[in-house]
């Protein structure tokens, strides 16, 4: 690859800080009022509330991971900033299937299609990561120690197969389980490092 290819990351992360920022603003506008100001109201919204929960985590741990690794990135090329617009436009759905999930809780259909999407997301930051490495041969142990594939990609995505076979086997809220397993668990993952 010639150097003149290569570019910083400063603008990428800044467009990226920015789209989940706005992700962010996003689900919690989507959040439904309670009808009245009581406890039975708040609590008749408990799967908007779980859904937002799961989808708030989510945002929280991509922007996280993609952090990490870039603070050990110093050079990017086209392939990878393409990689980082394919990956907004899958995550930047997360608002809409959120609230797809959280009128439809026990539907297999709009939980398929949020495990998809996090799928879809693993799938990208894998190809991403893989990119990445090759780009930045001189920080390549660093980078690969920070990105933890195996931790941070390959585990999320068997927790999320284990949630379709669960899923199909009628009980579709399973889905919705396993994306919280896989985040509550990349958060401890996170705090221990």
């Amino acid at each position: 690859m010639s150097e003149e290819n290569l570019m910083d990351t400063n603008r990428l992360e800044a467009f990226y800080d920015a789209i989940i920022a706005i992700i962010v603003t996003v689900l919690v506008l989507e959040l439904p009022q309670p009808a009245t100001a009581s406890l039975a109201s708040i609590w008749a919204l408990k799967t908007s509330y779980f859904a937002y929960f799961i989808s708030f985590l989510v945002c929280a741990n991509l922007w996280q991971y993609h952090h990490i690794i870039y603070n050990h990135v110093d050079k990017i090329n086209t392939r990878i900033i393409w990689l980082n617009i394919l990956l907004m436009l899958v995550f930047s759905l997360v608002p809409y299937i959120t609230t797809f999930v959280a009128n439809n809780p026990n539907s297999f259909i709009p939980q398929a299609i949020y495990g998809l999407d996090f799928i879809a997301v693993d799938i990208i930051l894998f190809v991403m990561a893989k990119s990445l490495l090759k780009v930045n041969e001189e920080n390549r142990d660093y980078i690969k120690r920070a990105m933890n594939i195996q931790t941070a990609l390959y585990t999320p995505f068997v927790i999320f197969i284990f949630g379709f076979v669960i899923a199909l086997l009628g009980y579709p809220i399973a889905i919705s389980i396993c994306c919280l397993i896989t985040m509550v668990r990349s958060i401890i993952a996170s705090l221990r490092s």
